[in-house]
């Protein structure tokens, strides 16, 4: 069965970001500065098109899925790390009301057009209790990336029928005039993400603005054939496989920013002037390309995974998740070891406050230890899915 990849599309929205880079490159230090994407980044971004990829047609989006969304934000990450990862977030937030009904999909897009958001998968113990044709949400959801520029959020709460029923996990639909945000990202890396705690205290929501987690990330969608292909893109898989998309695109750029200078600078200390006339930094900045080469090949190989399945009507096993958290633990553990190689590579001047270079290392070792994503417990649900044992988290 084809990859339904709009690849002419994708390499449009990839030539336009390569026309709006600059802009972003050069609001990049702001952004690590201000703690926040400045609006003329924001504004470019919106041109690209990027958070209508995971949107339906008729409210201007892409309807494009997995693999066009890593491959047009890696090139964003190759300018603003930052900018790629609330990118990834607001476009596969937007994917998420394709489970809500349809009334509430009508309430968010309106205006007949993307719109930027925010998603919030873990529950920190937030509530949702029934309270007549809705239901009462009293809560605060820790990293909510792209919070600051989002115009509506998802969170995961604990449902309740009544004050004393039992509970179950599921998860509300917020705009942005119902939550204030809390400042308490502080970070030594993706700084500009904003990753701030929503919170909503004692807020009145209509019932289909709660859905359960079984519906929101369960396979009910995906098995059916009346499902939309939005719709049977599997979340907890796609969170993981998109979001070191930026993390991918910095550390190409990195590499690049060290290889340009190459010839001018010496390896301090050494005989070796310029470095490149080092064998061993000659075979370092090859070994370090093939270690960010194999991480884009398996994010890609997992992403097409992901929309392969949805173009039909047969879920992802649970065999091919584990093979796609797979596929994350390897890229993120080789990109966070790219990074450390172009540091040595490069030499400490790496390190220098002014340093883009710095820059880049800080966020993408940040990044690839997000815990959906990161290397360890992904190796494991790897492993567990190999050998077809317990998962380690129902999080597959």
């Amino acid at each position: 069965m084809p990859i339904p990849y709009k690849q002419d599309l994708a390499a449009q929205m990839i030539a336009r970001v390569h026309e709006i880079g600059p802009i972003l490159r050069d609001n990049a230090a702001q952004a690590d500065r201000d703690r926040r994407v400045p609006d003329a980044s924001l504004a470019a971004l919106e041109s690209t098109g990027v958070f209508g990829i995971n949107t339906l047609a008729r409210y201007g989006g892409q309807e494009g899925g997995a693999r066009m969304l890593l491959d047009v934000t890696s090139a964003i990450g190759q300018y603003c790390t930052n900018s790629a990862w609330i990118s990834v977030i607001s476009s596969v937030s937007s994917l998420l009301p394709m489970r809500f009904p349809e009334p509430v999909r009508e309430r968010i897009f309106r205006d007949g057009r993307p719109v930027r958001m925010a998603s919030v998968i873990v529950n920190m113990g937030s509530t949702a209790v029934r309270d007549g044709d809705g239901y009462r949400v009293t809560g605060e959801w820790p990293f909510g990336s792209n919070i600051l520029n989002a115009e509506w959020a998802i969170g995961a709460v604990q449902m309740r029928e009544s004050a004393d029923a039992d509970p179950r996990p599921g998860y509300v639909l917020l705009h942005k005039d119902q939550y204030t945000i809390k400042d308490t990202w502080f970070t030594i890396g993706m700084r500009g993400t904003g990753s701030n705690n929503f919170v909503t205290e004692d807020l009145w929501l209509p019932a289909d603005q709660v859905v359960g987690a079984d519906v929101l990330l369960g396979p009910g969608f995906e098995a059916s054939k009346d499902a939309h292909f939005l719709q049977r893109l599997t979340p907890v898989s796609m969170f993981p496989t998109v979001i070191i998309s930026g993390p991918l695109g910095a550390a190409k750029a990195a590499l690049e920013m060290v290889m340009q200078i190459s010839a001018k600078r010496p390896v301090t200390y050494s005989k070796y002037q310029p470095q490149t006339s080092s064998g061993a930094f000659v075979q370092g900045i090859g070994a370090t390309r093939a270690k960010i080469d194999t991480a884009e090949m398996f994010l890609q190989r997992a992403a097409d995974m992901i929309d392969t399945a949805a173009q039909g009507s047969q879920p992802l096993s649970v065999a091919d998740r584990a093979s796609v958290r797979n596929c994350c633990a390897h890229a993120t553990h080789n990109l966070a070891e790219a990074m450390n190689d172009i540091a040595w590579l490069h030499g400490t001047a790496l390190f220098a406050e002014a340093n883009p270079l710095g820059r880049l290392w800080r966020d993408v070792n940040t990044g690839v230890r997000h815990a959906i994503a990161a290397s360890p417990l992904c190796y494991e649900i790897g492993g567990a899915g190999l050998l077809g044992i317990e998962q380690p988290t129902p999080l597959v």
